[in-house]
């Protein structure tokens, strides 16, 4: 009897390890995909500077006050404004941090302009940015749009305001809605970050080229969406 009752143990052990293997073989699974699938912080961008900011062929970085609008200046303006083509011209540079224990790679950034909250137009710049865990790379950007639509028919003696504090960033006459495509450091997960809108004073055509450190890919520039 004794024998009967070791030999049916044994079979019915037997019988429970496949199933405590596909247990064990889920749990695993199921954990694997909660760590992959676990959210990382959106990586901070921030405007560090304006480098360059013009409208239509006037430089208007270090244009504070009427006054410095003068004659030539304000002629430069109306002929832009008369042929319709008044483009502003913004070169920034971005900062941006990745506050992930892991790398990020940002694939690409999609934005908005945005004047004296009026939408001017917008676009997207193809990047091959490795943010490292706990750093930060600097992020050259540049834009280019025509503010004619903005201004109308009838804006002609407004225009010498108009050209006013594009480089001053605590005018925040800019504004840039950034959405950066990112991706983990392992390649496996590809997400859209939704960005907060980032003030800037800022002026530079929107043929997006990038080239930050060592560590950012230049890649080809794609047709804009105005």
């Amino acid at each position: 009897m004794k024998i009967v009752t070791i030999m049916l143990s044994i079979r019915r052990f037997t019988l429970l390890l496949p199933a405590a293997a596909l247990l064990l073989a889920s749990s695993c699974t199921l954990r694997e995909t909660r760590q992959e699938g676990a959210p990382n912080v959106q990586p901070e961008v921030k405007v560090r500077a304006v480098e360059q900011a013009s409208l239509g062929t006037l430089d208007v970085l270090k244009l504070r006050t009427p006054t410095d609008v003068d004659l030539p200046r304000r002629n430069q303006l109306i002929e832009g404004y008369v042929n319709k083509e008044l483009p502003l011209k913004m070169r920034l540079q971005l900062n941006a941090y990745n506050p992930n224990l892991e790398a990020t790679a940002i694939t690409g950034l999609d934005y908005t302009v945005l004047v004296d909250g009026k939408e001017l137009g917008a676009g997207r710049m193809p990047l091959a940015l490795e943010l490292p865990a706990r750093d930060s790379v600097r992020v050259p950007f540049e834009f280019e749009m025509n503010t004619y639509k903005l201004l109308g028919s009838d804006a002609l003696p407004a225009l010498r305001n108009f050209a006013l504090g594009f480089g001053d960033l605590r005018r925040k006459r800019v504004t840039l809605n950034i959405r950066a495509i990112t991706r983990n450091g392992r390649g496996r997960l590809s997400t859209l970050i939704h960005r907060k809108a980032v003030p800037v004073a800022t002026t530079k055509p929107a043929r997006p080229t990038v080239q930050a450190d060592s560590r950012v890919k230049p890649a080809k520039p794609t047709p804009q969406k105005l």
